[in-house]
């Protein structure tokens, strides 16, 4: 499925890689050049967590949707169970723009979703002041 939306540059996923085995990844499950807006997500094995991992490489692909492809904003969609998705949404500098009540069906229990974003101005003013990095 990612192959197909990265030739249709709609989508994009890469892996994350500790002591060369995949251990995780990060990804754009929405990239939508027209509107200027995307989603990064992730994925962690639990073994690899606490290193800081995630928000390094979401730092690296948020650069280059912003930088290289002009995007004008990141969506980061979270559970509002997930700590460490939610922790890494703040040390990225992005800020809760709501919540969607009870959205989410997993494993027979419906959950809220969080909805963080950051623009590309304040990213990059976040990265000349150094904030988040």
């Amino acid at each position: 499925m990612y192959a197909e939306k990265a030739a249709a540059d709609t989508g994009r996923l890469y892996g994350i890689r500790l002591d060369g085995r995949l251990v995780g990844g990060v990804l754009f499950r929405v990239f939508d050049t027209a509107s200027g807006t995307c989603e990064a997500g992730c994925w962690l094995e639990p073994a690899a967590s606490g290193r800081g991992l995630v928000t390094r490489a979401v730092r690296v692909i948020v650069d280059w949707a912003v930088d290289v492809r002009g995007m004008h904003r990141v969506e980061w969609l979270v559970a509002s169970g997930n700590r460490p998705s939610i922790n890494v949404a703040e040390r990225l500098g992005m800020t809760l723009e709501g919540v969607q009540r009870e959205n989410d069906p997993y494993r027979g229990v419906r959950q809220d979703t969080e909805i963080w974003a950051v623009l590309a101005p304040e990213w990059r003013a976040a990265r000349a002041g150094g904030a988040g990095r």
